[in-house]
């Protein structure tokens, strides 16, 4: 056959998929090391692995040992058990114990304790916290509380065993103490304004001198006259402070006050004012001039104006009857001095009559006194001597006889036998009598007076008795001709 240029090719083969030529020797010993190697590697990891986790699971019971240690030696647990087994009333009970009661003398701090409990602790939950500023992980210190106030201080301190473990002690329950004082609680002063000498009363207890400030405060209300007084009323000023509980203020009668209006300043004040006014009431001529409280008063402030004694006796008086005036003055703080002048200036001593009423009268004029004085006594004689014994005719005509007949005291004589009859048999013994005060009214009329005391000793058929009697007449006379007659009798005391 003959040759052709047919070129005939045997495919190439990738070198991938060649089959790998031999290596050499010294290549596969290297190769041998390296898998020995990772084999190695491989252990230690397992082994690292194994004892980490192992640590980590010794650590981690550690820790929750630790931990359960910890939480044992926390002494809040004591604290809840302790508030666990106490009940409010022992807590209060506990506070009192030993609870800054400082109060004043007037109020009882067990009792104002106890109203403060009902009024604020009980129905409030007790609670604790940490103490503030003396709590510490060392000193657990905590407060027993109610209603935003501490009762009682609680301390703990270590038991010593080490039971909680690592180390850590268990707490246990050391000091308690009160802690409750009255001095964070609020408190008011009591003002009181009360007449001078008065004494004061705080929950029944007597105010001490102590208590007196020493400040003189204007009496309240006074009358205008006793503005006008040389010396006015004042009044004395207590203080008490602090209070916390109710308050009764009375005065020495144990009259309850009742406070005045709330000022909102932590205050309360009271006022004693008097239940007893004085009242001044004083008669005298129109021309006398009053004193009172060294206040001269003007006639216009009398408050009645008449004749007295003087009434319907206008034609004997011959125009110089005078009226009497009547001054009252009430409303008084103060009992004031009371005195009169004449209308030249002259001191007059007054009468007290059974009214209590003061009665001046105009200066004595000795002359006459020295004329009419015979007069007069023969007249209170001859009164006396009838109005003392059972009636006897002699002895009421020689009364009447020295009476101006048409009077008012001739028509008392007169009508006066049927009492009389029955009148028991008088002596009589004078240990003071005396007239005076005489003075003229005109030429034919004059006014006087008659004072005495005497004992008297009374005699009925069926019994026998004595007394003392203090009596004071005003008396008028009027002549007639040459005589002088009784007009008219008045009693000012007895």
């Amino acid at each position: 056959m003959a040759e052709t240029d047919l070129d005939i090719r045997t495919p190439e083969i990738p070198a991938e998929e060649a089959a790998p030529a031999p290596a050499p020797a010294p290549a596969r010993r290297k190769d041998s090391r390296r898998r020995r190697s990772r084999r190695r590697w491989r252990v230690f990891l397992l082994i690292y692995t194994l004892l980490f986790l192992l640590a980590g699971a010794a650590g981690c019971f550690l820790l929750y040992r630790y931990s359960a240690a910890y939480e044992a030696s926390l002494p809040e647990h004591v604290m809840d058990a302790l508030m666990e087994e106490t009940d409010d009333e022992q807590w209060f009970a506990r506070a009192l114990g030993g609870a800054d009661l400082t109060v004043s003398e007037f109020e009882d701090g067990a009792a104002l304790f106890d109203a403060y409990c009902d009024a604020v602790f009980r129905g409030s939950p007790v609670s604790y916290r940490k103490f503030p500023g003396a709590w510490s992980a060392k000193t657990p210190v905590y407060a027993v509380r109610c209603a935003g106030r501490d009762l009682c201080r609680v301390e703990l301190v270590p038991d010593g065993s080490g039971a909680a473990g690592f180390g850590r002690d268990l707490w246990k329950v050391g000091e308690i103490r009160s802690c409750f004082t009255f001095t964070g609680m609020e408190s008011v002063t009591v003002i009181i304004d009360a007449p001078e000498g008065e004494d004061v009363y705080v929950n029944g207890r007597l105010l001490s001198q102590e208590y007196r400030t020493g400040e003189k405060v204007p009496a309240p209300d006074v009358s205008e006259l006793e503005s006008r007084f040389a010396v006015t009323p004042v009044f004395d000023r207590w203080r008490v402070e602090p209070l916390y509980g109710e308050i009764t203020v009375s005065d020495a009668g144990g009259r309850v006050l009742t406070p005045e209006a709330d000022a909102a300043d932590g205050v309360i004040r009271y006022l004693i004012r008097e239940t007893d006014f004085y009242t001044v009431t004083v008669r005298a001529p129109e021309s006398v001039a009053v004193f009172v409280g060294g206040v001269r008063l003007d006639t216009s402030e009398a408050v009645k104006a008449e004749e007295g004694i003087l009434a319907g006796l206008d034609a004997y008086t011959g125009g110089a009857a005078f009226r009497e005036l009547t001054y009252s003055c009430p409303g008084l703080y103060t009992m004031p001095e009371v005195t009169a002048e004449g209308p030249r200036g002259e001191a007059l001593t007054p009468l007290l009559n059974e009214k209590g009423e003061l009665i001046f009268f105009l200066p004595q004029d000795e002359a006459l006194r020295a004329e009419a004085e015979p007069r007069v006594r023969e007249f209170f004689d001859r009164y006396i001597a009838y109005s003392s014994r059972a009636y006897d005719a002699g002895r009421y005509n020689a009364l009447l006889a020295c009476i101006l007949p048409g009077t008012d005291l001739y028509a008392y004589v007169h009508d006066s036998v049927d009492a009389m009859i029955w009148a028991s048999a008088t002596q009589v013994t004078y240990d003071e009598l005396t007239f005076g005060d005489f003075l003229p009214v005109g030429e034919n009329c004059f006014t006087c007076t008659i004072r005495y005391k005497a004992d008297f000793a009374a005699t009925a058929w069926w019994t026998s008795y004595s007394y003392d009697l203090q009596n004071a007449y005003e008396l008028a006379f009027v002549r007639v001709g040459d005589v002088w007659y009784a007009a008219a009798m008045s009693v000012i005391s007895g």
